[in-house]
């Protein structure tokens, strides 16, 4: 039994994804010659985990990622050869760059999503709200990342959006058809596939956390308007991310006066400051009330595309895309009808 709770089963006697003991590093057997063979490592290491990783839970493949097997250099390079495999297109996974979903159309699948990341640009930046309906409420060309009805990533972006411009608005995507038949499957595959992007030493996944700066908690999922209101104004004045103050007073004056202000808010240019801040905050706490239960785990299993908190700048979403496309995602094995000489004579050509 593997410490991953999969019976570790001979391979040598049902895979027959064998190399030449050299083919990893130095020979020059002549062609057709016969020698010595032996498993794949990294495949050994997989194997010992599951034949799919998308009928696995994302918890335990983050888990195996993270774990000194799953770090090891062998095993990622492995995670990168679906088309070495006997079947080299049956891992590719279509992907649409253009979609754009109603966000009231989807559902979450972490379980913790940031009032603080979901309200610091659109209560601090005037820009941030007349984005709102633009389809990137960052103005940044960004899009959260999709699988059919389901985040994926970018819910803080997702639920920024809600909150602004409610669950009516239209939001930039790329949507993935992830394999697996429930949410935590498809996280399981998604992950897969950025630690087959990364280069093989990259050591941990990519992650991030729904925590507030002070180290606390500030989900608001499953909260009622009330409470997030309150929320809401315990944050007023607080420096955001943005570099301005949530519900300051340079913002409650021009945001009356804005068009998008007025149309995602309610407002009116007569308005002081106390009824625009008491007006917006119910708008905002009624929106992010509504947003749907999740369907997965802690922020810190969820996959990240773009690096997370970990990994800016090591990984982008085109890089995972694109190994996904081509059927690179060893997500699954299906050793039969390898040439176990394909990567020797590769690498003598």
């Amino acid at each position: 039994m593997s410490r991953w709770g999969k019976p570790i089963k001979n391979r040598k006697k049902r895979d027959p994804r064998y190399f030449l003991n050299e083919a990893l590093g130095a020979t020059d057997r002549d062609r057709g010659q016969s020698g010595p063979i032996q498993a794949d490592p990294g495949d050994e290491a997989i194997g010992q985990v599951t034949d799919d990783f998308s009928t696995m839970e994302v918890v335990r493949v983050v888990d195996f990622l993270n774990s000194p097997e799953g770090q090891d250099p062998k095993v990622r390079a492995a995670l990168a050869g679906g088309k070495e495999d006997g079947a080299p297109s049956d891992e590719v996974i279509q992907v649409n760059e253009n979609a754009a979903p109603t966000v009231g159309d989807m559902g979450p699948t972490q379980n913790e999503i940031s009032l603080m990341k979901s309200i610091g640009w659109g209560l601090s930046s005037i820009k941030t709200v007349e984005n709102a309906t633009s389809g990137d409420i960052t103005g940044q060309g960004l899009k959260i990342v999709t699988s059919g009805k389901l985040v994926i990533d970018g819910h803080h972006r997702w639920s920024s959006t809600w909150a602004i411009a409610g669950p009516a608005a239209k939001i930039s995507a790329v949507d993935i058809a992830l394999p697996g038949d429930s949410a935590e499957k498809k996280l399981s595959v998604a992950q897969v596939a950025i630690a087959a992007a990364m280069p093989p030493d990259s050591g941990k996944i990519p992650s991030a956390s729904a925590k507030a700066e002070g180290g606390g908690s500030d989900n608001i999922l499953g909260k009622g308007a009330d409470e997030i209101a309150q929320m809401i104004l315990a944050v007023e004045g607080e420096i955001a991310e943005s570099k301005l103050p949530i519900l300051g007073p340079e913002y409650l004056a021009e945001i009356v006066q804005s068009p998008a202000g007025q149309k995602h808010f309610g407002l009116t240019p007569d308005m002081d400051a106390d009824k625009a801040k008491g007006t917006i905050v119910g708008v905002v706490a009624g929106n992010l009330s509504n947003l749907p239960p999740p369907q997965g785990p802690p922020r810190d299993y969820m996959p990240q595309f773009g690096g997370g908190d970990t990994h800016k700048g090591r990984v982008d979403l085109d890089q995972v895309t694109a190994k996904m496309q081509s059927g690179d995602v060893n997500y699954k094995s299906m050793y039969e009808g390898r040439d176990p000489w394909a990567n020797f004579w590769n690498r003598k050509k």
